[in-house]
């Protein structure tokens, strides 16, 4: 089987390090309050620039196969994003267990 990273598009790959940018800015804005909604913000994101790359510039358009391909890239980045950096906060962040 296998696994997450091989099932990501390798051009794609680069969004996870993009998303977790987005990530930390709207984490450090002191105008963002709702820490709550950046992995659904994050996901969104992936999802249109999943959408855009594979649609427009690999020229596959927007049928129902390319939307369910897209949408499956779309919460794969997004996940990786988002469990990256709950790896990342588990390692740096000091236990108080």
């Amino acid at each position: 089987m296998e696994s997450i990273i091989e099932s990501i598009r390798p051009e794609l790959a680069i969004l996870i390090a993009f998303l977790y940018c987005v990530g930390l800015f709207l984490k450090k804005w002191d105008g963002f309050t709702k820490e709550w909604m950046i992995p659904y913000i994050l996901l969104a994101v992936s999802f249109l620039i999943t959408l855009a790359y594979v649609s427009i510039y690999l020229n596959e358009g927007f049928n129902p196969p390319v939307i369910v391909a897209v949408t499956i890239q779309s919460v794969l980045i997004a996940a990786v994003t988002v469990f990256g950096n709950e790896l990342v906060k588990q390692v740096l962040t000091k236990r108080k267990e």
